[in-house]
């Protein structure tokens, strides 16, 4: 925990990105299936993190690329797809080539689970979730908190991974009054 602008996201990212890199230089083939889910409680916050991803996977173009998954995602065509070859910006595109970063809320990640159309996403996946990222983790509280929980599991059965496959990382910038009962 630390305050804000402090460089929490700095500090889970560049592991992150330093893990993607190196898998990505083995054989510089673009890496295909999420191997980071990173949840955010809002679409702002999300959104927000877009020129962050952009800086940080340019150099890649489409071998290391990220998506910002949430309702406002474009379902076939983006006039700037073209434009950021690092940044998957339709449905379309993240289920025909999951992008290994994918950025979305809780609400999003539940539909992905169940919507029959977002399972191309999920079986190129399989095996290859290695992050998990809470940001503002602070905001998930009793039966939220308990769902959160319970979806994280099913995420990571249905990516066919194990908790001691996956990395958990939790930010905030607030944390409780530990004297406050």
């Amino acid at each position: 925990t630390s305050g804000t602008g402090s460089g929490k996201t700095e500090c889970f990212m560049v592991p992150i990105l330093n893990d993607l890199a190196a898998e990505y230089e083995k054989e510089y083939k673009p890496l295909v299936g999420v191997r980071a889910l990173f949840i955010y409680p809002l679409n702002a916050l999300i959104n927000s993190q877009r020129e962050r991803f952009r800086a940080w996977t340019d150099d890649y173009n489409d071998g290391l690329r990220f998506c910002l998954y949430n309702g406002n995602t474009e379902e076939n065509k983006d006039p700037d797809q073209g434009k950021y070859p690092n940044e998957v910006l339709t449905r379309k595109v993240m289920r025909s080539q999951p992008a290994p970063m994918l950025v979305t809320n809780a609400t999003m990640l539940e539909y992905m689970l169940v919507r029959q159309i977002d399972e191309p996403i999920i079986e190129q996946s399989y095996g290859k979730l290695r992050w998990i990222v809470l940001d503002e983790a602070h905001t998930y509280m009793g039966s939220q908190a308990a769902e959160l929980s319970l979806l994280l599991r099913r995420v990571m059965h249905t990516f066919c991974v194990s908790a001691v496959d996956v990395r958990f990382v939790a930010t905030s910038a607030t944390i409780g009054d530990p004297k406050a009962d």
